[in-house]
Order: C-alpha cells, then structure tokens, then sequence
C-alpha cells in the first residue's frame, strides 16, 4: 500500500495543543507544498461552531488569535 499524507494545523491553546485535520495528500511533494503555501498565506482555517478554540471561555486564550502551525505526517494507505 502506498504511503499518504494527512494535512493538520495545531493551535497552542490555553489547555494544550489542540490539532485539527485538513484533509490528505498523495505524495509528500504535494503536502510539502501545500505546508508551504498554508504557511505563507497565513490564515486560519475555518472552524466549526463547537470547536474548543471558538468556544474557549478564557477571554486571552492564545487560540483565538494566533495564525496556527501547519503541517503534515505520514500515515499508512
């Protein structure tokens, strides 16, 4: 079976790091480079309306604002 990749970003949260999948690639050229361009974008994926950072109730939690760190690691086809 052929080796994919899942595409994640992490939020540094109040309460830990707090990851969230992004969906998958083929080959680790395509998650590479789909790191780099999230990466030089710079902008937060949605979240959904129950997230824990949306929900957060500590009003300086660091997961509000900050752009989070996006990556990806391989996993087995």
């Amino acid at each position: 079976m052929a080796d994919k990749f899942k595409l994640f970003c992490a939020y540094f949260h109040c309460c830990g790091i707090k990851t969230l999948e992004l969906g998958e690639a083929e080959t680790e050229l395509q998650a590479k480079q789909w790191k780099e361009e999230q990466t030089l974008n710079k902008k937060r994926p949605s979240l959904p309306k129950d997230n824990l950072i949306k929900t957060c109730p500590v009003n300086h939690c660091p997961g509000k604002l900050q752009i989070p760190r996006y990556d990806y690691r391989k996993t087995a086809g």
